[in-house]
C-alpha cells in the first residue's frame, strides 16, 4: 500500500529501507529512505516486507494471531515481538503479517460461567488452563508435560472449572503451593522459569512473561521442577506449617519472628512461643532469657535455633538464625 515502510530482504539491495510509491501487479515501487538517492527503485512483491519500530503501534492481518493489536516492543529481523492490547502479553508474529494502525482490539475474557486462565475439566477427564477466548469457543492448553498439546473447545465440552486448591512436591520434596516460583529442570520446558498458577494431579500451569506462546502458559510435572522462591505461602517438605503472610516475605537469612500475643488481629493462637518462659514469671525475671540462643520446641518454627529479642511475660520475640531447621 502506498506510503507504507518497507525493507529490502533478498538481493544486493538486501536491508535497504524505503516507502511504498506504487503497486503494479507483482512489481513495487519505493522510494528510499536515504538522501542522496531520489530515484524509486522497483522490486518483486516478494523481495520486501513490511518494516516496523519499536513504539509502533500494529494491527495482525493474517496468522494464528490475527485481529489482534498491540505495541511493538522488540524487532528481530523480519519477527516482531508485539505487547498485545488485550492480554498485556508478548505475541510473537512476521512482520508482513501487520499492518500499522490505530485501531485497539478489547478482546474477549470471558465466555458462560468460564474466564481467561481458568483451569477446567473436559468431558474426557483430560484437564487445562484456558488461553484464549473465542466468540463460540475457548483455546485451552491441556496438562500434558510432555508435549504442549493446544485444542479448541466448544463450551459444552467442557465439564467445570476446578476450584481445589491443591499443592505437590517438587524434585527436592519441598512442597509447590499456587504462586510459588519455580524453574523446571527438565523436559520440553527445561530452563523456563515462572510463577505456579494452578496444580492438578501434580501437573504444574507455569506462567513465565518470557514464554512468547500459549500466552505465557507452560506446563510441567512439579517432580520436573524445583521451588526457587517467590510465595510466602511456600511450604518445606519437612513437616513444617504454612507461613502466615502477615510476617513478611523473607528478605534475608535472618528474620524476627513474633509470639501470637503480638501478632496482629485475628492472627491464629499457637504455641510455639510460650516455652521459652516456662511460666509467667513477675517482676525482674522477663529479661532472663533476652540475648540468649533457644530452639523452638513445637509449632509452625519446630526446631529452628534464633536469639531472643525482646519478653512479655510468657511471650517472646526472637530472631531466626536461618531459614534452615535444626533437626
Amino acid at each position: 500500500m502506498k506510503g507504507d515502510s518497507v525493507i529490502v530482504i533478498k538481493g544486493d539491495l538486501k536491508n535497504l529501507e524505503g516507502y511504498v510509491e506504487k503497486e503494479e501487479d507483482a512489481t513495487v515501487h519505493i522510494r528510499s529512505k536515504l538522501p542522496g538517492l531520489l530515484d524509486t527503485l522497483v522490486f518483486n512483491e516478494g523481495d520486501l516486507c513490511n518494516c516496523f519500530n519499536p513504539g509502533d503501534h500494529v494491527k495482525v492481518v493474517s496468522g494464528v494471531q490475527e485481529g489482534a493489536t498491540g505495541l511493538v516492543v522488540k524487532v528481530e529481523g523480519h519477527v516482531l515481538i508485539i505487547l498485545s492490547d488485550t492480554t498485556k502479553e508478548h505475541i510473537r508474529v512476521f512482520a508482513d503479517h501487520v499492518v500499522e494502525s490505530s485501531e485497539v482490539t478489547t478482546g474477549l475474557t470471558r465466555i458462560g460461567d468460564y474466564e481467561l486462565h481458568d483451569l477446567v475439566l473436559l468431558g474426557n477427564l483430560s484437564f487445562g488452563v484456558i488461553i484464549k477466548v473465542e466468540k463460540e469457543a475457548l483455546q485451552i492448553l491441556k496438562g500434558e508435560p510432555d508435549k504442549p498439546e493446544l485444542v479448541l473447545v466448544k463450551l459444552r465440552e467442557i465439564k467445570s472449572k476446578i476450584y481445589r486448591r491443591t499443592s505437590a512436591k517438587d524434585r527436592s520434596s519441598n512442597i509447590v503451593s499456587t504462586k510459588d516460583v519455580v524453574r523446571v529442570i527438565e523436559g520440553a520446558c527445561k530452563g523456563k522459569q515462572g510463577s505456579v498458577e494452578h496444580i492438578h494431579r501434580g501437573v504444574l500451569f507455569i506462567y513465565d512473561r518470557h514464554h512468547l506462546e500459549h500466552s505465557g502458559f507452560i506446563c510441567a510435572r512439579a517432580q520436573s521442577c524445583l521451588l526457587v522462591g517467590g510465595s510466602t505461602g511456600s511450604r518445606r517438605g519437612n513437616g513444617m506449617g504454612t507461613v502466615d503472610p502477615r510476617f513478611g516475605a523473607f528478605r534475608s537469612s535472618a528474620r524476627i519472628l513474633q509470639s501470637p500475643g503480638r501478632l496482629p488481629p485475628k492472627a491464629p493462637h499457637t504455641n510455639y512461643g510460650r516455652w521459652f518462659g516456662g511460666r509467667d514469671h513477675g517482676g525482674k525475671g522477663h529479661d532472663t532469657l533476652v540475648n540468649r540462643c533457644i530452639k523452638i520446641k513445637s509449632g509452625p518454627y519446630k526446631g529452628y535455633r534464633g536469639r531472643v529479642k525482646e519478653m512479655t511475660g510468657a511471650l517472646v520475640r526472637v530472631e531466626l538464625d536461618s531459614l534452615m531447621s535444626c533437626s
